[in-house]
């Protein structure tokens, strides 16, 4: 998997998501709440924006949270925030680098989580069906004996799949201020192919500081568009059991209007 640069720029990566009022920590603490774990792994963590909250519901309800990323810029903007937290808090979490391929960096072979996320759209970064497997089959091996495995994707619209099969022009898709006086301004050009499924989108950052001072770069970020029939037997072919599909952080049951799929799963009984 290619690095992408907006993840060795976290503040800029930090301002993007927060210009999207996602608003969905609250799903995932409801969702980890209602399984009474010990051990919970976020898959992706990134800056810890979802991780620390987990943690801080862990220090209350009797469990611990690891997120796992493979960008060290990330990481340590993570344990940057989690300094801020109280001493309770910072014990109730780990940060670690490595690869959700196999797992390997989140502790020994034998320990398992009671649940393991892999949300925000992580999963499109598998881009073949090879990595796809390694990664399902990984949190597998590391889910303990009914535990649950929660994986979030976008569904783009058909329609905007279509234009972008023609190469879309480039144009400006965010344009945030951010509480700090920070202004990101960023462009896109889009292209869909449909044999592979991966839907590449070309960025060009643009970012002035407080100061006047200013940067620019570019970060291309190609995403596997699952198809929802397809997704269902990823889990299957893994040895899991998919139990709900929602179709956004409201709750809702999944419908082939979604522009979002949570899919929860269990390992298969044996």
């Amino acid at each position: 998997m290619a690095v992408e640069p907006i993840y060795q720029h976290p503040e800029d990566y930090e301002l993007e998501v927060a210009s999207q009022h996602l608003q969905d920590e609250a799903f995932w603490s409801d969702l980890v709440r209602r399984e009474r774990p010990k051990r919970v792994l976020e898959i992706g963590c990134g800056t810890g924006r979802l991780t620390i909250p987990l943690a801080r519901e862990g220090t209350r309800l009797g469990f611990t949270a690891t997120g796992l990323d493979a960008e060290a810029a990330m990481l340590d903007r993570a344990r940057e925030h989690l300094r801020a937290e109280p001493d309770e808090v910072q014990r109730a979490v780990c940060f670690v680098q490595g690869d959700a391929r196999d797992l390997t960096s989140v502790g020994a072979a034998d320990e398992r989580f009671d649940v393991i996320l892999m949300p925000y759209g992580v999963a499109h970064h598998f881009l073949t069906s090879e990595d796809q497997h390694a990664a399902w089959r990984a949190a597998h091996g590391r889910l303990a004996l009914g535990g649950l495995f929660a994986v979030d994707i976008t569904m783009p619209y058909p329609a905007s799949l279509t234009e972008a099969q023609e190469c879309s022009p480039r144009a400006l898709d965010l344009d945030v201020k951010g509480a700090d006086g920070r202004h990101l301004r960023r462009t896109v050009a889009q292209r869909y192919e449909t044999a592979t499924q991966r839907l590449t989108m070309e960025f060009q950052y643009e970012v002035t500081e407080p100061d006047g001072s200013w940067y620019a770069y570019p970060s291309t970020f190609v995403m596997y568009v699952y198809k929802a029939q397809e997704l269902m037997r990823l889990f299957q072919s893994t040895g899991f059991t998919v139990e709900r599909l929602i179709g956004s952080y409201a709750g809702e049951p999944y419908t082939s209007d979604s522009h979002q799929l949570i899919a929860l799963a269990r390992p298969t009984a044996p």
